[in-house]
């Protein structure tokens, strides 16, 4: 879609870790195992989540990651900001007609507009906590169907 593969492995892990019953950290074989993330693509990931301060890193035999604040508190836009620029989302032409503005014309610019500045704040709202208990719903929803979740 939009998101570099990059992002989307950040949210996967992140929603993973923070959705886990289990204190402590997890370790990366897990969440690469448990989402299908390749392991070396998701530690350079890790590395970076690490780096804005959003997991922390423990070494050891029972190391692993940890989301470094409650997931109430971590919003998409930090996740996908470290790997994407969203915050350069609003000057970037869909089409590369550089810059993004009402001045600047582009044939998709009037239905571009609304779509990205619709995604801009969904990403500013949505933090893990809300998507942990949406991925609940939509498995208790598939549980009560009979199906797996």
């Amino acid at each position: 879609m939009i998101l570099s593969r990059a992002s989307e492995y950040a949210i996967r892990a992140m929603v993973y870790m923070a959705g886990r019953e289990e204190n402590g950290p997890v370790q990366l074989k897990e969440i690469a195992e448990s989402e299908n993330i390749p392991f070396h693509f998701l530690a350079k990931t890790m590395q970076v989540l690490t780096r804005i301060r959003l997991v922390k890193s423990f070494r050891g035999p029972h190391g692993g990651f940890m989301l470094m604040k409650p997931a109430r508190e971590i919003y998409l836009y930090e996740i996908v900001n470290a790997f994407d620029a969203i915050n350069q989302w609003d000057t970037t032409c869909v089409l590369g007609i550089n810059p993004c503005s009402d001045d600047v014309i582009c044939p998709l610019h009037d239905d571009w507009k609304p779509i990205r500045e619709g995604i801009y704040e969904l990403f500013k709202t949505r933090n893990l906590e809300g998507l942990v208990g949406r991925l609940e719903e939509k498995r208790q929803k598939l549980r009560e169907l009979g199906l797996t979740g």
